[in-house]
């Protein structure tokens, strides 16, 4: 399918979301908001496959609160407040971390916070984990059945044509050329993630500008190595 390149604000690093057929599911499902099928979207895939970028995309949109295993401590579990949750859309990321995290001790916040915003029918819940639902390490069957009954949405990990778009674009825009060659040699020795793709890319960008040096294999060893 053509690429599609969708830009959003918002202070995070990543300024570019790339459509391919790895993630156009998860897209259209945010670019769907506020007609979701249900009160309660759940992605899931491998670190690194782009859902952080999908979440942000949507705080972006919805003006959610943002929770992830940074923050939960002071966002999530202080979280008393009926009318505040039923309020606002929210967010939660790294969720398979958060319900494991310390024996489980937490895991009840999120099943009430679930339970709250089915119910209210006014506002949305994002979720975002490695694990599909019934993969999840949960004592609590009511929780693991909740999220079940969400919409359920697989996101892959980037192909190598979407790296080399990813690449490409951002060496582009600052007027850096790399041929063919350069970029099959650069993309069958990088981790096959956004976050990879674009740290080399800044890589490149900054030892261009001080090697003042065409973009080859040897310019490319020096970074990779």
């Amino acid at each position: 399918m053509k690429q599609e390149i969708i830009k959003f604000n918002f202070k995070f690093k990543n300024n570019d979301f790339y459509v391919s057929n790895k993630n156009e599911l998860a897209y259209k499902m945010i670019k769907k908001w506020p007609e979701w099928p249900t009160p309660i979207v759940y992605i899931y895939g491998s670190e690194k496959c782009g859902k952080s970028l999908v979440c942000k995309l949507w705080k972006d949109l919805s003006s959610s609160i943002y929770i992830n295993k940074r923050n939960f401590l002071e966002k999530l579990i202080p979280q008393n407040d009926l009318l505040y949750i039923k309020n606002h859309n929210w967010i939660i990321d790294d969720v398979d971390y958060i319900i494991s995290f310390e024996d489980n001790k937490y895991e009840e916040k999120i099943l009430n916070l679930i339970n709250i915003i089915k119910t209210s029918g006014k506002k949305n819940l994002l979720m975002a984990s490695r694990k599909m639902p019934r993969f999840l390490d949960s004592s609590l069957k009511d929780l693991i059945s909740r999220i079940s009954s969400s919409t359920v949405i697989e996101m892959r990990d980037p192909d190598e044509v979407l790296l080399k778009k990813i690449i490409e674009k951002y060496l582009n825009e600052r007027n850096i050329t790399i041929n063919k060659e350069s970029l099959d040699y650069l993309i069958n020795r990088i981790e096959r993630s956004y976050k990879s793709a674009l740290k080399v890319a800044k890589q490149i960008d900054t030892m261009s500008l001080e090697k003042k040096t065409k973009i080859n294999k040897f310019f490319l060893r020096s970074i990779l190595n």
